[in-house]
């Protein structure tokens, strides 16, 4: 999927990658953690909606 395609992506295909982007991120640590605190504003509140559903589902067990 090209970065022009995600507005466009249904669940099943962005799902994949932010997976690969994630842990990407955190093969990369701090650094990766920087590279992405730059891009994310206070306004951007679906950024945070998303951020809390993955803190959701990396402290466990998620059910749909």
């Amino acid at each position: 999927m090209n970065i022009d395609e995600i507005g466009a992506g249904d669940p099943d295909a962005l799902a994949p990658v932010v997976l690969a982007a994630l842990q990407r991120l955190g093969e990369l640590g701090r650094a990766g953690a920087i590279a992405l605190a730059k891009l994310v504003t206070d306004d951007h509140a679906d950024f945070h909606e998303a951020a809390s559903w993955i803190a959701e589902i990396a402290a466990g067990p998620f059910n749909d």
